[in-house]
């Protein structure tokens, strides 16, 4: 009986008998195990010395083991292993079972091995699992590849907690909620319809129900569910799954499903396998999108492969996945989408100055008057930049109004049309799409970029006309159109024109009436972007002004343009309406004294205030000499330049005011 389990077998008894699962050693008759050593020895010599045994009665003219399917005891004694202890661990005992392939029909004699904790009995002819119910101490089952046609019909064990039951005959699963410390359940394989029964697995964290006929997710509210596998069943869509919040692995590969609504807010999935179903559109990304902790996505054999640069737009719009479509994601490729779909500006910028380029080479080599200058006397430019509605452009006709020997409007191009009060060839060209396509295909721009949809474009013929005429160009563009022209071998000076008080910059486009409002709350939102911009890249822009008030803000741009210059209201333009200085937008002029003691205006290019330190005046020569720094050659020459100049106006030569800004 199963009693005499206990650790009291005869030696005449053969211990293959059911009651041997517990025995001692030396309870093994010495002429049937010479090899079994007489001292105690660890578990895994034990189990190797009793397999040994086993493997003995497998010769040629052993019967057959359990020939009819009914299992035997000399079967169980070929399949038992891990010699341990038991539940109670007051005894010895085999706790393992392991009998594939033996054609079995009947478990009947397993009623007998109360101890065993691991049964593995795969590719038989079982239909009846009700000799596992007197195994109180099972942990984990094996009855894969058999004849089944229920789940777990059986007593249930204590902690039964793994249970394989794949390719089976089951057609419908019964209620498990005895069996509730299940933690892994495989159903692979079946002809299960419908999920039930699992309300209960309050520790189920596995299930797998792979090729089924399952046309619903159903029926696995709350579980605490990790892996799940539905893969090869009629599922037509993802649902239900709300309450699954530990989900980390899913597999619906091989089912029906168009959409992958349903996987979103699953903050914690790591691995999704949709391959073999019918999505086809590249916008079911958005419901995977915020998944933080997605690292594998597989959509092979979809409609969505035959779109044009389908990998490269996945990865673009998920850039945390390591691993798409069973292939591994490299960095390069991430750098390759984010420049295909949503490239930096510098890139942009980097992409459209070399097109213009390659333009400009195709066409007949032409010598320009601004490009004239060499490098140390570039052509001078001042740039106004700055978001819609700051106020760049109406400040650039200002300067021009009162610095006309000075300065010149350059006028851009766009497609777009003329806002209220915007004349054609005064404030931009207008032009329609293809023939800013023409001019840019000639060769012409120097830069292009876009704003809300239409093209805006500088061109060289813009400059030339200004630079002609002995001036220098005065152009405002946005940040864009800067990054452009930074790679240009133009070298103007930049100056931020921001409206820092967004209350009146909101205002102001709301009463110009150019765009919607949600056009204007995206030209609010640039603002971030150039106070950034100018904070993260020190000398970015030489110069920053609010242009909160337009009057104050045209006021501080005058005086930092004539202090820059060197002229005063003596010289015919009006100073500053506000004789004071600021300090963070204006510079104080250096004056020369000339040979016969004379002070002529010199500006010199620099955008930091410096002191005027009336006791140096009193200083003699000697003393001054010895306070200041000694000069290099590039200073020394600037020097010269300047004192010929001021020797110059002196004798009453006026040079022309081109040649006041290249010999700055």
């Amino acid at each position: 009986m199963a009693d005499a389990q206990v650790i009291s077998t005869p030696p005449s008894q053969n211990i293959l008998h059911p009651d041997a699962q517990i025995l001692s050693l030396s309870d093994i008759p010495e002429d049937l195990s010479p090899s079994v050593p007489q001292t105690p020895t660890h578990g895994r010599e034990t189990v190797q010395s009793v397999t040994e045994f086993g493997d003995c009665g497998s010769s040629d003219d052993e019967p057959e083991l359990s020939p009819d399917g009914v299992l035997d005891e000399a079967t169980v004694a070929n399949g038992l292993s891990l010699l341990g202890r038991t539940a109670c661990s007051t005894m010895q005992a085999f706790l393992h079972l392991t009998l594939p392939g033996y054609n079995l029909i009947d478990l009947g004699i397993l009623q007998n091995y109360i101890h065993l904790q691991k049964v593995e009995i795969p590719y038989n002819r079982i239909t009846d699992l009700t000799p596992l119910g007197h195994m109180p101490h099972l942990i984990e089952l094996d009855v894969s590849h058999n004849e089944i046609t229920t789940v777990l019909e059986f007593t249930p064990p204590f902690n039964l907690q793994e249970v394989d039951l794949s390719y089976n005959q089951i057609e419908e699963m019964t209620d498990l909620s005895e069996h509730a410390a299940l933690t892994k359940l495989n159903l692979d394989n079946n002809k299960i319809s419908e999920i039930q029964g699992l309300t209960s697995c309050r520790r189920l964290n596995y299930l797998s129900m792979a090729h089924n006929k399952i046309k619903q997710i159903s029926n696995l509210d709350h579980l605490p569910i990790k892996y799940l596998n539905l893969r090869g069943n009629e599922i037509q869509k993802i649902e239900n799954l709300e309450t699954l919040s530990y989900l980390q692995f899913f597999n619906v590969a091989g089912n029906l499903i168009s959409s992958m609504k349903g996987l979103q807010n699953h903050d914690v999935l790591e691995m999704v396998d949709l391959e073999g179903n019918e999505i086809d559109d590249i916008t079911e990304v958005k419901y995977i999108r915020d998944l933080k902790l997605l690292r594998e996505l597989n959509l092979l054999r979809n409609p969505i492969q035959e779109l044009e640069d389908y990998r490269l737009c996945l990865l673009y719009r998920l850039q945390q996945l390591t691993q798409l479509d069973r292939r591994r994601v490299e960095v390069e490729e991430k750098v390759t989408s984010m420049n295909a779909f949503n490239p930096p500006m510098k890139v942009v910028a980097a992409r459209d100055h070399i097109k213009h380029v390659v333009f400009s080479l195709l066409q007949p080599a032409v010598i320009y008057d601004s490009t004239l200058p060499s490098i140390e006397t570039p052509y001078p430019m001042l740039t106004l930049v700055g978001p819609s509605g700051s106020g760049k452009r109406e400040l650039a006709h200002k300067l021009v109004e009162d610095f006309p020997d000075y300065f010149g409007y350059g006028i851009i191009h766009t497609t777009r049309a003329p806002y209220s009060g915007e004349l054609d060839g005064r404030d931009f060209h207008f032009v329609s799409q293809d023939a800013f396509q023409d001019i840019e295909s000639h060769g012409k721009f120097i830069l292009t970029y876009e704003n809300f949809g239409s093209m805006y474009g500088l061109s060289m013929d813009a400059i030339e006309s200004i630079a002609k005429e002995g001036l220098a160009c005065i152009v405002h563009l946005e940040i864009e159109g800067v990054m452009v022209l930074k790679h240009s071998y133009f070298e103007p000076r930049y100056v931020l024109i921001i409206p820092l008080d967004k209350t009146i910059h909101s205002k102001r486009l709301h009463e110009r009436g150019h765009f919607t409002v949600s056009q204007n709350e995206q030209v609010l939102q640039r603002d971030e972007l150039y106070i950034e911009l100018n904070q993260q890249n020190p000398g970015f822009f030489d110069m920053t002004i609010d242009s909160s008030y337009i009057m104050e803000a045209y006021r501080k741009l005058k005086k930092l343009v004539m202090d820059y210059l060197g002229i005063s209201g003596t010289q015919g333009y009006p100073i500053a309406d506000d004789p004071s200085t600021d300090s963070q937008t204006t510079t104080t002029a250096n004056t020369v004294r000339s040979s016969n003691g004379s002070m002529s205006g010199s500006g010199v290019k620099t955008w930091s205030k410096q002191a005027i330190d009336t006791a140096s005046q009193q200083m003699t020569q000697a003393m001054r000499n010895r306070r200041e720094p000694s000069k290099n050659s590039v200073e020394q020459a600037s020097y010269e330049r300047r004192l010929s100049a001021a020797k110059a106006a002196a004798a009453g030569l006026i040079p022309r005011p081109i040649d006041q800004l290249m010999n700055k």
